[in-house]
């Protein structure tokens, strides 16, 4: 049965920062190991500098030596637990990229299904 990781995620910031964190930690070392650096590339707060805590994107990163990016969306944490991908594409720094979008639940089972997407995609 899949367990719900950071389930008040939306509710409480510290919860949704320890759900940012957890991205980071899981995908940093695999762009790492293949070598490729990443920048930030989409805005997340308001106007007035506010960060935005609504989950999307609760991770994004830029890949400028391949032209293409990624977004995982966390979505409202309901089972059961959905997951569903697909590429836009998207402009960085005035340039068409491809971007592959990932909407999920965040459970353990979708943190391996997002891992795999995503080593496939940059592959």
């Amino acid at each position: 049965m899949d367990t719900l990781l950071y389930p008040d995620f939306l509710e409480d910031i510290t919860s949704y920062q320890a759900a940012t964190d957890f991205w980071h930690a899981k995908l940093d070392p695999l762009f790492r190991e293949l070598g490729l650096n990443k920048q930030d590339y989409l805005n997340t707060a308001m106007v007035n500098g506010v960060a935005l805590h609504d989950g999307n994107p609760i991770f994004q990163a830029y890949f400028p030596e391949l032209k293409k990016a990624v977004r995982i969306i966390q979505e409202e944490p309901l089972l059961p637990a959905d997951f569903g991908s697909w590429v836009n594409v998207t402009e960085v720094d005035e340039e068409e990229v491809e971007e592959l979008v990932i909407s999920l639940v965040l459970t353990e089972e979708n943190v391996e299904r997002a891992g795999e997407e995503i080593i496939r995609w940059l592959g």
